[in-house]
């Protein structure tokens, strides 16, 4: 065993001298296009998203951070008036683009996120949440009665899902809604407490109207969430009877949005009120729903959630692109310890670089998510709400990361607010819980791996050892096979357990004992659902960079560029959970000198030299001066004079 061990040494270290990762060299990075990456990254609309770019350099969306909270909560509701009052290539925002043109309505809004978090969520509940429901779940009449008034803003709207007892267990949800057919009407009443719509954006100050969700019991029988538009104030402002709302006041960050806490007391609502595309009540009281489940009809009902769901995936990933590339801009021109660049030192390349590669995998999942729930004729519900899942949680947890890395690397200049990374920070530290808990999300990613059994054969097999220190280079389908062997290894041990599980509880061929077995098993694994998750996306993540990388469309500089950052990325995600990998025997320990040595070669080739072409990569984020605004990304010299 000992001379095992010390030949393994050996091999390690003989092999570790020779390990040329593949990348390319600095004199073919520097050659990137900035503005051929661009196009790529940029998923649609260039036009459209230059316009509202242009749009946001008004002074009333510079940032003014000595606001006070009603003062911040004021200017985010003008900031978001000036925005609906103004049209974009001949016409305005538009909430009925939530059905008819998606890719225009997204990209309008995701501009916002650039400006500030506040004014974007504000204008995400109102126009996505509130209005978008309405779209989607509402008829003919609803649209009349609504759509105009909220693309005005002359109703602003809340969402009313989330309540104090019951925010990822939306089925649990106790608001009640009973139809009363002598009147006509359905009765809005929260039972207890603990039913009290909690932490809605809008609510607080501003909100005229809300779409609510409420168990529906028509004659007696229960029919499960329904949503109701449901008028909370009058139009100038006044609670209506049996509205009550207790303002959350000051809070983490965020606080441009007012968010509230909303109390029903047997609230009547005409008949009309029901949302009524997918089930009715007539005056007599007979429910009607073409579909036949109380589970479906939520599956339904909550499926608007998802284009929530995108906006806020790429809400974080804008601020990563903001956070690197002020990060990265500093460091370039920052010197420490004489004339060194603090970019030029391995150790800050290797906070800030995989930061970096990370946002441009992010990016281009987005590509595909969108092009899965937008550009086919029958998009497939499933595979957009796992995927879109998955998406939002690794988005918004890497932003957490990644601007944590941010903020550091900047040292001092990155805790002052006027160099945007910190403010970013708090306000949007909210993204890894709302729109979906992240490590509920990711159960959900992995629960759908977990039941599709078209891959189950393959997945069941044992994952093969990947050697990395065979040959110079490391290559991009090593890093996939390595990715594609983490997933599989993670898939097949929570299934295993399950499986076994079920087989020992189902002796006496109690199905019922054999699912509950089977359900223990994987809570007892929860650790590696919630990494399967992660698995899953890093994977895919991997493959739209290769697929991008290697498109014909794609010109040589650019080609260069996400070769560079696929390689990046790949190889420290493996880097980052590179225990399991072991565990798995899928790398050794030379793999991992390898692994290591890949990850510092293309640390340096990217980030050595002044940093080129780290800065042309953040460059082809598109992002303007005025966007960027922080001090530090232009000329930290100048700091005195320019605050």
């Amino acid at each position: 065993m000992d001379g095992n061990r010390r030949l393994e040494v050996l091999v390690r270290q003989l092999c570790a001298a020779s390990i040329e990762p593949e990348l390319l060299d600095a004199q073919t990075l520097a050659a990137i296009c900035p503005k051929e990456l661009e196009g790529i990254l940029l998923h649609d609309n260039a036009e459209l998203r230059a316009a509202v770019f242009e749009f946001l350099k008004a002074d009333i969306f510079k940032p003014n951070h000595y606001l006070s909270l009603m003062d911040f909560r004021e200017l985010t509701l003008q900031r978001l008036q000036k925005f609906v009052s103004v049209e974009f290539l001949g016409r305005g925002f538009d909430v009925g683009d939530y059905l008819t043109d998606p890719r225009r309505f997204m990209a309008l809004l995701e501009c916002l996120a650039f400006s500030d978090y506040s004014l974007s969520i504000k204008a995400g509940v109102h126009f996505t949440l509130c209005g978008g429901t309405i779209c989607k779940l509402g008829t003919q009449k609803h649209h009349e009665a609504y759509l105009h008034r909220l693309n005005t803003l002359d109703l602003p709207g809340c969402f009313g899902m989330t309540e104090l007892g019951h925010g990822s267990n939306v089925m649990g949800i106790e608001t009640q809604a009973v139809y009363d057919p002598s009147t006509q009407e359905f009765v809005i009443n929260t039972p207890t407490n603990e039913a009290s719509k909690y932490w809605i954006g809008g609510s607080g100050q501003h909100g005229k109207v809300c779409t609510v969700f409420a168990q529906l019991t028509v004659g007696g029988t229960w029919q499960g969430p329904h949503v109701f538009v449901v008028r909370i104030r009058d139009d100038n402002g006044k609670l209506l009877p049996g509205v009550r709302i207790k303002d959350h006041g000051p809070k983490m960050g965020l606080n441009g949005v007012d968010n509230g806490q909303i109390w029903f007391d047997n609230v009547r609502i005409p008949r009309d009120a029901l949302l009524d595309r997918f089930a009715s009540v007539d005056a007599a009281g007979t429910y009607s729903s073409p579909i036949p489940t109380v589970s479906a009809r939520f599956g339904t009902m909550i499926g608007g959630l998802t284009t929530g769901r995108i906006l806020i995936a790429q809400g974080a990933i804008a601020a990563c692109m903001i956070g690197t590339t002020i990060a990265i801009r500093y460091a370039a021109q920052r010197p420490q310890f004489g004339d060194k660049l603090i970019m030029n030192y391995l150790s800050h390349q290797r906070r800030l670089l995989p930061g970096l590669a990370v946002t441009y995998a992010l990016q281009l999942g987005m590509k595909q998510l969108k092009a899965a729930a937008f550009d086919t004729p029958k998009p497939d519900p499933k595979l957009v709400h796992v995927l879109s899942s998955g998406l939002k949680a690794a988005a918004t947890w890497s932003r957490v990361e990644i601007l944590q890395q941010c903020r550091e690397c900047c040292g001092g200049m990155g805790f002052l607010s006027a160099n945007k990374i910190g403010p970013m920070k708090t306000d949007m530290d909210v993204d890894v819980t709302f729109e979906g808990d992240n490590t509920v999300l990711m159960q959900q990613v992995a629960r759908a791996l977990l039941e599709d059994k078209s891959g189950s054969a393959a997945m069941n097999d044992s994952p093969q050892h990947v050697a990395l220190t065979s040959s110079s280079h490391i290559t991009p389908e090593q890093l996939l096979a390595l990715l594609k062997g983490h997933e599989q290894y993670l898939l097949s041990t929570i299934r295993g357990a399950m499986q076994s599980a079920a087989a020992a509880a189902n002796g006496s061929s109690n199905a019922k004992a054999a699912a509950a077995a089977a359900q223990q098993a994987f809570d007892d694994n929860l650790d590696l659902v919630v990494e399967l998750g992660w698995a899953n996306i890093e994977r895919l993540c991997m493959e739209y960079m290769i697929k991008e990388s290697n498109a014909a469309a794609a010109t040589a500089s650019a080609k260069a560029g996400l070769a560079a950052l696929r390689q990046l990325y790949g190889a420290t995600r493996i880097e980052k959970r590179q225990g399991r990998y072991l565990e798995a025997g899928l790398l050794t320990a030379a793999d991992a000198v390898a692994l290591r040595q890949a990850v510092n070669k293309a640390c340096r080739q990217l980030g050595g030299n002044g940093a080129v072409p780290a800065l042309k990569l953040c460059e082809a984020f598109g992002i303007p001066d005025h966007i960027l605004s922080a001090p530090i990304a232009f000329n930290w010299r100048q700091l005195g004079q320019t605050l």
